[in-house]
């Protein structure tokens, strides 16, 4: 159905009252559209989630916690990790008393295991509707002349094979459920970052591997996307092991001012991404920026992206 949709005329510098009071009406229309919308689409996403089995690594802390939050509140039925046991128990204790499902700690690096909570999921809970590979870390700035193979490995481990793993072992449940297949990268996964190679090469792995699935995947019903938060406010930076106790507060100081979006706030936008099946997720004002820079000046983005992330100081501590 097509809508006559008049634009305000312009006489002599003037707007016709006409045009005006058919904008206005044409307004106040598409309001009340919207509105109706709202409700219908408000009523569909309360059954979008009820009943559906939601896998979700480092569910601990940050964005895995509040994924767990809003997706119980939703009527999903959760199957919880984090590698620190304690936290991931603090998670379930703060779940609504409704909540059902199962959580386990364990590292999502190690194959067997999330092999094992894969078959865990299927018997316990019978099916598997959402996966979300959230799970991740970093370690200290360090220039690549001179880095440690094992900050790579490590790092590696985790933000890119726990991705891997956690996608393979829950792929076969997923293409029977039509399910979604949500893998968290990074703006670090769109732009490189001096000081960041390890973490930066995890999280281009990982929007690497995922596209590549989705482009597997296009003659499927499967869902697959990647998600590309810009700064978050988690405890990423508080977990990184750093020796000297004034490089560790500046390392957090450094994050915490690019933090400007809530774990909770980025948490809403991947369960709006599920909702709508969205191939591409980002996160924050900054990640959309950054996106659009590096997409439109992919040979020199590094001239205005270094600047703005305060990357200079960095540079001028590590000269090449």
């Amino acid at each position: 159905m097509s809508v006559f949709r008049p634009v305000a005329k312009r006489h002599q510098g003037y707007v016709s009252i006409r045009s005006l009071i058919e904008l206005t009406f044409l307004r106040k229309q598409k309001a009340d559209e919207n509105a109706g919308f709202l409700f219908l689409a408000t009523l569909a996403n309360m059954s979008t989630f009820k009943n559906k089995v939601a896998v979700i690594t480092g569910a601990g802390s940050g964005i895995g916690r509040e994924l767990a939050y809003q997706l119980a509140a939703k009527g999903a039925i959760l199957a919880l990790n984090d590698w620190k046991g304690d936290d991931l128990a603090d998670t379930w204790s703060k779940l609504p008393d409704t909540s059902q499902g199962i959580y386990e700690a364990f590292d999502v690096g190690d194959k067997a295991s999330m092999e094992d909570f894969a078959n865990r999921c299927k018997d316990e809970l019978g099916r598997v509707d959402i996966v979300v590979n959230n799970a991740g870390m970093s370690v200290p700035q360090q220039p690549v002349v001179g880095s440690q193979i094992a900050d790579y490995e490590q790092v590696l481990r985790v933000n890119l094979y726990g991705v891997i793993y956690g996608s393979l072992a829950f792929l076969p449940g997923l293409r029977k459920t039509a399910g979604s297949l949500i893998n968290v990268s990074s703006v670090f996964g769109l732009m490189g970052f001096p000081g960041s190679a390890p973490y930066n090469v995890s999280k281009f792995g990982v929007r690497g591997f995922t596209e590549t699935l989705r482009v597997e995947m296009q003659h499927t019903d499967l869902h697959v996307a990647c998600v590309h938060p810009g700064g978050i406010r988690t405890n990423i930076a508080r977990n990184v092991e750093i020796a000297d106790p004034k490089e560790r507060e500046r390392f957090i100081k450094f994050f915490e001012k690019q933090a400007h979006t809530t774990a909770a706030e980025a948490a809403a936008t991947i369960v709006r991404g599920i909702e709508r099946r969205k191939k591409r997720i980002l996160i924050g004002k900054d990640a959309y920026l950054i996106d659009r820079i590096t997409r439109l000046l992919p040979s020199s983005y590094e001239k205005i992206l270094t600047r703005w992330f305060n990357g200079e100081r960095f540079l001028a501590k590590y000269p090449s």
